[in-house]
């Protein structure tokens, strides 16, 4: 969609200042904006003040200006206003200036020997669209770590409760299957609360441009530890583990909220008794880890799309975010995860992750 553009113009060049003008008034310009309009300034005093009075889309700025010269420019023009983003003009075709000058904000980076109409225009529009993108990603950015905090402080809160009411229980019951129920719920709180901290990790890397670092994982009392942890949610639930010893992939560690994820979800898909089997096949170049059940089953048509954000059977009542969740950290691995049919008639999950 075409726009109006409002440019201001820092350039203490008189011809080169008449010269953008001209080339702004190209039709060209139609082909990407319905129109420009120009206010030229010869100084950055004279600039800070137009920002203060007016409203401006873009800031087309000259490095070689009488009061400062190369970057200097650049970064005092950036303390004027940061909603507006920054062409550099330059008389200097110095590819290090250049890299220089995007690194520290800039846009785009324009030699004055290579200007036409077209390529200002474009880096207008573009220059305008980054920075929208820019802004709505921060703001974005802000309110999810808004939130996540709220929500962490709030969940903290909460299950700290539950826990000490919990233990509380544990020590006053004595009926060995209430004192059990009481440790289940314990047990499950810490769970949850120690998930928060991993999540909440792995966000901070992933703000600080970071990666996630993967290490070796050893399968088998990992897998056995969650299975038992979902044999207790209900007496109808039967897990049967079957993992060599010594077997390790590559992975974080979140990759036991995977394997719970596989086991709960087996669980909670099944109204009646449930036969869960996992397994492992290491003889491949990637290890596979198999968690198969009797259960409904997942259909065809339904085996890819599970694992995409919000997606789910027609049957499911959940909200779909179990299976993303597993798919995107077995991908964030280096894996893959796919549906299938299980032996037993039920449905099938199998990771196929990087070997330690």
């Amino acid at each position: 969609m075409k726009q109006t553009v409002h440019a201001l113009l820092v350039e203490d060049n008189p011809g080169d200042a008449k010269l953008v003008e001209h080339y702004l008034d190209n039709p060209s310009v139609q082909a990407f904006l319905d129109e420009v309009t120009l206010t030229h300034v010869e100084t950055l005093p004279a600039a800070e003040a137009a920002l203060t009075e007016s409203h401006y889309d873009v800031l087309l700025l000259d490095l070689g200006l009488e009061q400062s010269e190369g970057l200097e420019t650049l970064c005092l023009a950036s303390e004027f206003d940061s909603d507006v983003p920054i062409i550099v003009l330059t008389g200097l075709e110095n590819t290090d200036i250049a890299v220089e000058a995007i690194q520290s904000g800039a846009q785009d980076y324009l030699p004055k020997g290579e200007l036409d109409g077209d390529r200002l225009v474009r880096a207008l529009r573009y220059a305008i669209d980054r920075h929208e993108q820019e802004q709505t990603l921060t703001r974005r950015n802000e309110q999810l770590d808004f939130f996540n905090s709220v929500l962490r402080h709030d969940m903290m809160n909460g299950f700290n409760v539950i826990m000490a009411r919990a233990d509380m229980l544990r020590t006053d019951l004595d009926d060995p299957e209430h004192v059990a129920h009481a440790e289940n719920i314990h047990d499950w709180s810490v769970k949850i609360t120690d998930l928060s901290e991993k999540v909440r990790s792995i966000l901070d890397s992933v703000a600080d441009d970071g990666d996630a670092a993967l290490e070796p994982v050893a399968l088998d009392p990992l897998v056995t530890a969650e299975a038992e942890r979902v044999d207790a949610m209900a007496d109808r639930v039967d897990v049967d583990v079957d993992v060599p010893e010594g077997t390790t992939v590559l992975a974080n560690d979140l990759f036991e909220d995977v394997v719970a994820n596989l086991l709960t979800n087996a669980v909670e898909h099944s109204d009646t008794t449930t036969s869960v089997r996992v397994s492992v096949d290491d003889g491949g170049p990637t290890v596979s880890l198999r968690v198969a059940d009797d259960g409904p089953g997942v259909p065809p048509g339904d085996q890819a799309d599970i694992f995409e954000r919000g997606g789910k059977g027609d049957a499911s009542t959940g909200t779909g975010f179990g299976l993303f969740f597993v798919s995107s950290m077995v991908e964030s691995y280096g894996g893959s995860v796919r549906a299938e049919e299980s032996d037993r008639g039920g449905a099938a999950f199998v990771l196929e992750l990087p070997r330690a």
